[in-house]
């Protein structure tokens, strides 16, 4: 996940991005997509690198399902006191993870076992801190762009993990609703781990949650306005390698944004504020 007080490309274009704002209409009303390309993600091209090894090594990952199933309730919220109790097991799962033969695995496998192992580093380290008001109460070295997490014998940081190994490796940017970044914002984690065999179904259950509930989208038809969370302004162009746009990628959960479009309306969006406190149970609320 991003940390936006991080970004690199700011001080490089600083200069130029002032003297824009000072007299551009148009670029004050594009201004959150521009802030977005200064201090958001990398920008990466989606691509397919993995091939499908049928009969290649399966990854376990009954440890981590067993810790989400009993820790995670319906609706994405952790268990953290619970989680606490078996760190052991979780620490075990970590340990299978550095001692995967990952260039062995296939493409699925690959894609299930970072997105997992994401996932798993986070409540690791949301783990260590606890208790903790929200991931961003972690001192930034420790946090995204540490490189601790050792996967196949090599570590990464979680930004590397999803900046570097995911994003230009797979063509999938239904992956933005399967990281979870610890956050009441981020997108829910589910009660149980993804798996090879039914990745594809699980990243569309999740995209379509997401797009039921509030917390991440909301459309009013009669004002011609859509209310986005935040992860299609930082990934954007992610989402339109897959569709035209971000709009027309939404479409795909939303029928009331789909006769939208297809009217030729070209709703308003609003960006949804990102709640940055701790996905855990004590923060549970209506999504």
């Amino acid at each position: 996940m991003i940390d936006p007080a991080q970004r690199r490309r700011a001080t490089i274009v600083i200069v130029a991005f002032a003297s824009l704002f000072a007299g551009c209409t148009v670029c004050w009303v594009n201004r959150h997509a521009i802030l977005a390309y200064l201090f958001g993600p990398p920008q990466a091209v989606l691509t397919e690198v993995y091939d499908e090894r049928p009969g290649g090594p399966v990854f376990d990952h009954s440890p981590l399902d067993g810790l989400l199933s009993r820790h995670v309730d319906a609706e994405g919220w952790i268990d953290y006191e619970g989680l606490l109790a078996e760190t052991s097991v979780l620490d075990g799962y970590l340990d299978s993870i550095a001692g995967v033969p990952f260039e062995l695995l296939g493409r699925s496998e690959k894609l299930a076992l970072l997105i997992n192992a994401y996932n798993a580093f986070t409540l690791k380290l949301i783990l260590e801190h606890y208790p903790i008001g929200g991931i961003r109460n972690i001192p930034s070295a420790r946090r995204w762009e540490a490189v601790r997490w050792n996967v196949g014998g090599v570590e990464w940081s979680l930004n590397q993990i999803e900046h570097e190994q995911i994003r230009p490796k797979f063509s999938e940017p239904r992956i933005h609703f399967a990281l979870v970044c610890a956050a009441v914002g981020c997108p829910p984690m589910r009660s149980g781990a993804y798996s090879a065999s039914h990745l594809e179904a699980q990243l569309h259950e999740q995209a379509e949650y997401v797009h039921r509930h509030r917390t991440w989208f909301e459309l009013d038809a009669g004002a011609a306005r859509a209310r986005l969370t935040r992860l299609y302004l930082w990934y954007g162009d992610d989402f339109a390698q897959s569709d035209d746009s971000v709009l027309e990628f939404v479409a795909r959960y939303s029928p009331g944004l789909r006769e939208l479009l297809d009217a030729g309306a070209t709703p308003e969006i609003e960006w949804i504020d990102y709640d940055w406190k701790l996905n855990g149970t004590q923060n549970r609320r209506p999504r």
